[in-house]
């Protein structure tokens, strides 16, 4: 993580290593079936054994999906679903909690992901009582999410990684509901009313477009627990809940390029270089995956997931790609071990002239396939991870086959695939400055 950006500069231009492309099994991710209900709701499963179940349960209703009216309005109102009492008026999250198991949510561009995690025996109860809080979440509590939205709000983007994220992603997606911090807009969450957060979370309601994703101890009578907690669903989808996939093709010029620059009690200057790519549903996907570990991994999605128990790591550098945003976007790091701030851009820009200008060396294209496909197996780290991968899955033309799909993929990138790609997208940077404060706090 305190790599210099000058390191992996050389690195990708000059990098004399040695090893073959690498070998990937066709199958490595656990066999997953998939399963359609008559109200639309999606049924993914991977008996991978242990003593828990896991189920990611996904509802159309994202940050993408709010606007500057709303903004927040999806955290409060998963908020609410944690917080909604069941049994005994005790909250959903604290009887999970009293059982040994696990309940959270996390904020992805175009959905809400509420997951569980619990031992087999009482994993039918907690789903069920899952099921019925995200049909109805319990406004009563709405007071208290609202304050614990702008509580996070207030601090969220208090660090200089995360205030030159925030500044890239709001000229990125300038005019949708994923230009705002994740928490919300203080000003839009203070005047949320309960029509406002029921009218949203009626989104929930509706099987179309919900997927839910079980792994671990999964038998035939976890599969049919799911399948009744999920038919208690309607079978009618809310309007324009669900942003449609696609293979998205190239972001017209005219909506790129900005530099924003903000001064915070820093150090050291802190700089983010945002680029318009392709999401994962593109055909361009694996070769932007070998692109972003050429221009230096310092983690993936899962380093800046949204939701009730994540943060954005300040001294994160290297690249991070947000795939599942429409446009993806990929955020490259500057730390501010380098106080040149015009220099390391320029360095910067060098290094993607390289990638754009002729096809790099077959080296090091199979440097960056080997590094692509061991960061993307070593990825799933628990059954919370393996549930995600499954269910947007179902969301792809491959269905279940996409994750094994994908390793493959990368693997057949070609040094042509990496120049075509870096041509297509790397162009009319976003860049975030955030400098040391001269003077009163800006």
């Amino acid at each position: 993580m305190t790599r210099t950006l000058s390191t992996t500069l050389v690195a990708l231009a000059w990098l004399a290593l040695i090893g073959a492309s690498p070998s990937v099994p066709a199958t490595t991710f656990p066999a997953a079936t998939q399963a359609k209900l008559p109200n639309g709701v999606s049924i993914v499963s991977a008996a991978t054994g242990g003593a828990l179940v896991g189920a990611s349960i996904t509802v159309p209703g994202g940050l993408a999906q709010q606007s500057a009216a709303n903004s927040g309005i999806a955290d409060v109102a998963a908020r609410l679903v944690l917080s909604t009492p069941i049994e005994n008026g005790v909250a959903l999250a604290d009887s999970a909690t009293s059982r040994g198991a696990t309940v959270t949510f996390t904020l992805d561009p175009n959905d809400t992901r509420f997951y569980l995690e619990a031992q087999k025996a009482q994993f039918p109860a907690m789903l069920h009582d899952l099921v019925s809080a995200i049909a109805m979440p319990g406004l009563s509590n709405l007071s208290a999410a609202r304050a614990a939205a702008i509580s996070a709000a207030t601090t969220e983007n208090s660090g200089p990684a995360a205030a030159a994220m925030s500044m890239v992603r709001q000229a990125t997606y300038a005019g949708t509901g994923y230009a705002y911090p994740e928490a919300g807009r203080i000003l839009s969450l203070q005047s949320l009313t309960p029509a406002d957060v029921s009218t949203w979370a009626a989104g929930y309601r509706h099987g179309s477009g919900i997927v839910i994703a079980l792994d671990g101890a999964v038998d035939d009578s976890i599969v049919s627990a799911a399948r009744s907690e999920m038919s208690r669903l309607g079978g009618s989808a809310a309007a324009g809940s669900q942003t449609p996939v696609s293979d998205r093709g190239v972001v017209p010029a005219s909506a790129r390029g900005a530099e924003i620059v903000t001064h915070r009690d820093v150090a050291a200057p802190w700089v983010a270089v945002g680029y318009r790519v392709p999401d994962m549903y593109s055909s361009d996907f694996p070769a932007m995956l070998v692109i972003e570990a050429l221009l230096g991994q310092g983690g993936d999605v899962h380093a800046f997931s949204y939701g009730s128990e994540s943060s954005l790591p300040d001294e994160y550098v290297g690249a991070y790609y947000d795939y599942q945003a429409q446009p993806g976007l990929l955020a490259i790091f500057l730390n501010g071990s380098d106080a040149n701030v015009d220099g390391s851009v320029r360095d910067l820009q060098s290094a993607i002239a390289r990638l754009r200008g002729s096809p790099l060396p077959d080296v090091v294209v199979d440097h960056g396939r080997r590094l692509a496909v061991g960061s993307y197996f070593t990825g799933v780290q628990g059954l919370d991870d393996a549930a995600w991968l499954m269910s947007r899955a179902a969301a792809t033309a491959d269905g279940t086959a996409f994750e094994n799909l994908v390793p493959v993929r990368i693997a057949q990138v070609t040094a042509t695939d990496v120049q075509r790609v870096a041509r297509r997208y790397l162009t009319g940077e976003v860049v975030g400055v955030v400098l040391p404060q001269t003077g009163p706090s800006q």
